[in-house]
């Protein structure tokens, strides 16, 4: 059971990835990032309520290997569409690299074109898409999807 207090922008924290304890960054990717003028606050910044809040859900109530099948269809459709491979469940641990908790607590949660933006996210390195990575996204306590990186940072 997790109950982080207290964790900084970039810390690295243990998580449970697809069976494995592994070392992940968390990183602020929502309006907290900024200072008062707007700037981008130095690494290192403390995450406020909300931003731990939706961390400690996280870690609390998702475990990623109840996204497998959805993981391996995302992967399997973006390799469709550029002509390669297709991927199965022994493929995953090769596949996908998480490597980053991306907190998103933002007063903008949707774009003008209506694309609904993560509260929360499991971020990494995907082979399928070696550019555009993987990004598992939560909003509001909930599965929202599977895209590239770029949804939530």
């Amino acid at each position: 059971m997790y109950d982080i207090k207290s964790l900084n922008d970039n810390d690295k924290i243990v998580v449970n990835i697809f069976g494995k304890e592994k070392n992940v960054k968390v990183k602020c990717v929502g309006d907290n990032k900024f200072d008062e003028t707007g700037h981008c606050k130095p690494h290192g910044f403390a995450l406020n309520e909300k931003e731990l809040e939706a961390l400690n859900w996280l870690l609390n109530n998702v475990d990623l290997n109840d996204y497998i099948t959805r993981i391996i269809e995302y992967c399997n459709s973006v390799y469709e569409e550029w002509g390669g491979n297709s991927i199965t469940k022994d493929d995953l641990e090769n596949e996908v690299c998480i490597t980053m908790i991306a907190v998103n607590i933002s007063k903008i949660t949707a774009s003008k074109s209506g694309v609904v933006y993560p509260e929360i996210s499991y971020c990494g390195e995907c082979e399928c898409d070696s550019d555009g990575g993987i990004c598992i996204a939560f909003r509001d306590k909930k599965f929202i999807g599977i895209a590239t990186q770029d949804w939530t940072l």
